[in-house]
């Protein structure tokens, strides 16, 4: 799944306590700003199991983390 516009405050730990919620995470992928060091505002998650993965897009669509609100889609 795509995680979209994040808040450069949210790192790895954190997305994998938040959408490990919802199954076992195979990958996860944060990419950084070699200048800056944070974080570009979009993750991507595999999970194992393709049920978690929907049961994340689900939940996680348009929620609230850290003070925005995020996107997440195949």
């Amino acid at each position: 799944i795509v995680v979209e516009r994040l808040t450069k405050n949210v790192n790895e730990d954190h997305l994998y306590e938040i959408f490990g919620q919802y199954g076992e995470i195979d990958d996860l992928d944060l990419p950084v700003n070699r200048q800056s060091g944070l974080n570009r505002g979009t993750a991507y998650i595999l999970y194992f199991n393709e049920a978690d993965a929907q049961s994340a897009i689900t939940h996680m669509h348009e929620a609230q983390l850290d003070g925005s609100i995020i996107h997440v889609s195949i």
